[in-house]
């Protein structure tokens, strides 16, 4: 388990890194379900790819950072259940859109909302992140937050079972 505080100074290495190193090995080895709970969320920059690094992960995408949106659709079309659970508040719109609107063939993230949300994380098949900050720009970058991580899989399949007790009502594989 590890613990991340930032201190609300502008963005930290640590937690970009964490974010970065957590979203590129489900792109290598995709989760069969992820989960990402954020009351407020946006389209924030999540890997950075302007040097070209990350190419062969993402074949198409120009040498630029990429946005969770396109991180969550793509992981998506191969074959990860993305289910994504956020508030239906005005900020959230753009997120919202960019990944219920998916063009083109394949799975897309299923996005749901809920009225009194205020849980955070990701939660993938080899890890749980959690805690204070949502996946925005001030959750990124403004904010004093805390995060923990873990990989214990007991934790994990806690949490799965949790979040699809408690927020599955409704919700299907590739629908919105």
């Amino acid at each position: 388990m590890r613990r991340i505080t930032t201190a609300g100074r502008g963005h930290t290495r640590v937690l970009n890194d964490l974010m970065q190193n957590l979203l590129v090995t489900e792109l290598l080895v995709p989760s069969d379900q992820l989960w990402v709970l954020s009351p407020w969320i946006s389209d924030i920059d999540v890997i950075d790819n302007t040097a070209g690094q990350f190419a062969a992960i993402l074949p198409g995408l120009p040498s630029r950072k990429v946005r969770l949106t396109e991180v969550l659709i793509e992981l998506a079309r191969r074959g990860t259940e993305v289910r994504v659970l956020t508030r239906d508040v005005e900020s959230n719109l753009v997120a919202r859109q960019r990944l219920e609107n998916v063009s083109g063939l394949g799975a897309r993230p299923t996005v749901r909302t809920h009225a009194n949300l205020h849980d955070k994380g990701i939660l993938g098949d080899r890890f749980h992140l959690q805690g204070s900050m949502n996946f925005t720009f001030f959750g990124q970058a403004v904010n004093a937050e805390g995060v923990t991580l873990t990989n214990d899989p007991h934790a994990i399949a806690e949490a799965r079972l949790t979040y699809n007790t408690l927020y599955t009502k409704g919700v299907g594989h590739g629908s919105a």
